[in-house]
Parts: structure tokens; C-alpha cells; sequence
């Protein structure tokens, strides 16, 4: 860093500061002499980036060639041209050159996202399915409990018959299930006779005539699973 001869006779008169505060004094007075922008300069360029980003937006796809754009704002194309090197720089125009000139392209980057009361609708309705979902889930373990406690208790309550050779029902309805989870292997029904074959040895003859269950569709759905 320089320091003049007058300045740090300035500096050094001062016997109470030490050498270090004596260099801050001198680069001070230095950067007082130091040219700058003027404040006006400066707020004017950022209009014209402020106007050239309209401009640019409504041009769209197509574009405005970099000659054009500075006639439409009126200012040299020197300065629009430090606009568009910072506007390339950071990514938010594209810029093609051709015969008659460069074209300007501003990047529309709004499809990239979505509205913010867009994403909390969609987040709010993604959690109510996955809440609903839940509690779905919780239904069928509570059902498919309750199926394999009434498959075991119907075990415990009826009696195992090996071999019979033949049992007559005084009955219109007869109800036959498979005791293993694979259910029925084979169901042939001639008219007169019908041949069930199960997967795994284990059935359950009921006569009893039953009223309609209205949740015997559900875990006959369960039991499937």
C-alpha cells in the first residue's frame, strides 16, 4: 500500500499512536483521493437491469437482439451489454448469436416449480390418504385376527370325524368349509352330486341354515390374503 510523504508526516505527529493506527490514518486519507462512481451512475444501472428483465420477459421465446434492446431503452449499447454479461452470469438469459446480431433470451424458470398454495394442497391431501391408509390397514389386521380366533375356536368346538360313510341332512342348505387357509382345491357339481377336494386334509359340514351376514363378503376377502 502507498503512503505519501504528507500523510505520514500527519501520521507520525500523533506520538501517541503506534505504528499500526498510523498506516490506518495514511490509507484512509489515501482512499479519500481514490475516485468512485457516483451514487447516481449507479442506482441508474440498476433501472436499466430492472427495465432490460421487463423487456426481456415479454419478449418470450423469441427473444430481442441486444441492438434492439438498447434503442428500446434508449442507452448506449455499451451499458446494455454490461447488463447482459451479468445477466448470463447468473444464469437468467441465453444469448445466440446470428448473422444480424446477438439474440437475448430470458429463462423462464417458473415452470420448475409449483405455487406455494398448490404444494400445501397436494401435502394436505397426500396425508390425509396416507392417514386413511393407516387406519385401512389397522381394519384388516383387526379382521383378519378375528377371522383365525373364530377358525380356531370352531376347531376346538367341533368333533373330528375320521371316516364316515354316509350322513343325511333334513335340510335345503349345506354349508361345507376348508379348515386350511388354502381353501378348496377342486369343486365339481353335477346336479345330483358335488365333488370338493381341498388342498390339505380338514373340512367342516354345517346344516344349519343361516341368516345373510352382511360382513361374510369381507372376510371372505380377507381370507384370500
Amino acid at each position: 500500500m502507498f503512503i505519501s510523504e504528507k500523510h505520514r508526516k500527519i501520521a507520525t505527529q500523533h506520538k501517541h499512536l503506534n505504528t499500526s493506527h498510523a498506516k490506518i490514518i495514511g490509507s484512509v486519507l489515501v482512499r479519500r483521493h481514490t475516485p468512485v462512481p457516483p451514487w447516481g451512475a449507479i442506482v441508474k444501472l440498476v433501472e436499466l437491469a430492472k427495465e432490460s428483465i421487463r423487456l426481456l420477459k415479454e419478449s418470450g421465446y423469441e427473444g430481442i437482439r441486444s441492438d434492439i434492446l438498447a434503442d428500446m431503452l434508449e442507452t448506449p449499447k455499451r451499458r446494455v451489454y454490461d447488463v447482459i454479461a451479468i445477466l448470463n452470469a447468473l444464469d437468467l438469459v441465453a444469448t445466440k448469436r446470428r448473422f444480424d446480431g446477438t439474440t437475448v433470451t430470458w429463462i423462464d424458470r417458473t415452470k420448475d416449480y409449483i405455487p406455494r398454495a398448490d404444494y400445501e394442497d397436494m401435502k394436505s391431501r397426500l396425508e390425509t390418504e396416507y392417514n386413511q391408509r393407516r387406519d385401512l390397514q389397522v381394519q384388516v389386521a383387526e379382521l383378519k385376527e378375528q377371522v383365525r380366533m373364530a377358525r380356531s375356536k370352531l376347531r376346538r368346538e367341533l368333533r373330528t370325524v375320521e371316516t364316515l360313510t354316509k350322513a343325511e341332512f333334513n335340510t335345503t342348505f349345506l354349508t361345507v368349509r376348508a379348515l386350511s387357509s388354502n381353501g378348496f382345491k377342486k369343486v365339481k357339481d353335477s346336479g345330483m352330486e358335488v365333488l370338493i377336494e381341498t388342498h390339505e386334509p380338514g373340512m367342516t359340514v354345517d346344516p344349519t341354515v343361516k341368516t345373510p351376514d352382511e360382513n361374510e363378503e369381507i372376510i371372505k376377502n380377507l381370507q384370500r390374503f
